[in-house]
């Protein structure tokens, strides 16, 4: 049986938000996806690779925009795993830009963080830029959204 997850995350990995903050976040997603499944705010003692699942296609630079060869980008995440993704920055092979693993031009997008909003079978697509900046507002933090698939 599939599984379609929106993830909602702080842009700054290791950013956690207060408890209250967070309630009040979940409570707000919720809302806006009144058909999902189910809601959970999950808390990792370490950032997280925050995936897209099945719908994973490329890895592009975000500074020249030239894709990014798959090993390449594997190789790197193996290098911040083994810090537990405390380093995250990098040195692009196309135009030797220094830039974050979290700031690659991820298609579909993906993230790393601490804390995530995860919405499962959430019934829509992505939530508007009105409703992400309404999101931002109460959890205290921009946020991005995640779509994973598995």
């Amino acid at each position: 049986m599939s599984e379609s997850l929106l993830r909602v995350v702080p842009t700054v990995p290791d950013w956690v938000p207060a408890q209250d903050a967070a309630d009040a976040a979940a409570l707000v997603v919720s809302a806006m996806c009144p058909g999902a499944g189910e809601l959970v705010a999950c808390r990792y003692a370490e950032v997280t690779f925050i995936d897209q699942g099945a719908n994973f296609e490329a890895v592009g630079c975000p500074v020249c925009t030239a894709p990014l060869d798959g090993d390449w980008w594997q190789e790197r995440m193996d290098d911040a795993y083994a810090t537990r993704f405390a380093t995250l920055d990098t040195v692009t092979p196309c135009c030797s830009a220094t830039v974050s693993l979290n700031d690659l031009e991820y298609h579909w997008p993906a993230a790393f963080a601490r804390f995530e909003l995860q919405v499962r079978n959430p019934g829509r697509g992505w939530l508007s830029p009105d409703e992400a900046a309404q999101v931002s507002t109460v959890l205290g933090s921009t946020v991005r959204q995640v779509f994973s698939h598995y």
